[in-house]
């Protein structure tokens, strides 16, 4: 009995709902009073279960007096219980999608290998609509300048960071890590760290590591998008800084400090 009404709970009738129904299909055709006796739910109880049971097609009300109830046939009562749980999910279904508002999952790609990365790379640039902001090294610029001139003569802004001691007219508004500066760059992070954002709705980061296949990462995540935007602007103003103060002035800010070598130049002392 127990397993039974169980399984009249998970279909959603109570567990009065479920002795009274069982109770009228042993004896059909009687009354509040007696479906009390035989159901053991009270009789301060059983009317208002009574009540749900007619509601939900399990039982039918007799006319006679007093009145009496009968159940509808077991076949019946669950073609009806399908019938209603599926207008119900329907109903429900239609209504929430209404106020859904669909999850952005940004997924993160990984690419790996010189072709596929400058591919990538050129893609990203040539699908941009208003700007793009470029961190990249002289060994990658001659494969990024085609599209950077289209794009250029477009009118999308273009905001680059170039390790190179060659100046360009072909990246947009240019800054420039000379080869002296670049060294300490590739030596605290182990590569040649590049980067393409477009529009602010994409970034991809590549490492390109003499002697080792390269490995990138590509994803409309904005945090990424907002950490390598800041990397690239920061490198900027340094570069802004540098150039107006010397980089003798510069170097004096952080020589001979063990804790600001380890930051600027990963060399711990």
């Amino acid at each position: 009995m127990e397993h039974l009404i169980e399984q009249f709970e998970e279909i959603g009738y109570s567990k009065n709902e479920a002795k009274v129904y069982i109770a009228l299909l042993k004896e059909p055709a009687i009354n509040g009073y007696e479906i009390s006796k035989k159901s053991g739910v009270p009789r301060s109880m059983v009317y208002a279960v009574i009540a749900k049971l007619v509601a939900k097609e399990a039982i039918i009300e007799l006319r006679t007096e007093p009145p009496t109830y009968t159940p509808v046939p077991v076949k019946e009562l669950v073609m009806n219980r399908r019938r209603q749980t599926e207008d119900t999910l329907t109903s429900l279904e239609k209504e929430l999608q209404v106020i859904e508002k669909p999850v952005e999952v940004n997924v993160i790609k990984h690419i790996e290998g010189r072709k596929k990365i400058i591919n990538a790379m050129q893609k990203l640039m040539l699908a941009a609509k208003e700007e793009i902001w470029l961190s990249a090294w002289e060994e990658e610029l001659d494969e990024l300048r085609n599209p950077a001139l289209e794009q250029g003569e477009k009118g999308i802004k273009l905001y680059s960071m170039l390790f190179t001691n060659q100046e360009t007219d072909s990246f947009g508004e240019t800054f420039y890590h000379r080869r002296d500066t670049a060294v300490i760059e590739e030596s605290r992070m182990s590569k040649r760290l590049t980067i393409v954002i477009q529009d602010n709705q994409e970034v991809l980061i590549a490492g390109f590591v003499k002697g080792q296949i390269p490995q990138a990462i590509q994803t409309a995540e904005p945090m990424l998008i907002l950490l390598a935007k800041e990397y690239i602007r920061h490198d900027m103003m340094m570069k802004v800084v540098s150039d107006k103060v010397g980089g003798d002035m510069l170097s004096s800010l952080w020589q001979g400090d063990d804790l600001l070598t380890y930051i600027v130049r990963n060399v711990k002392k």
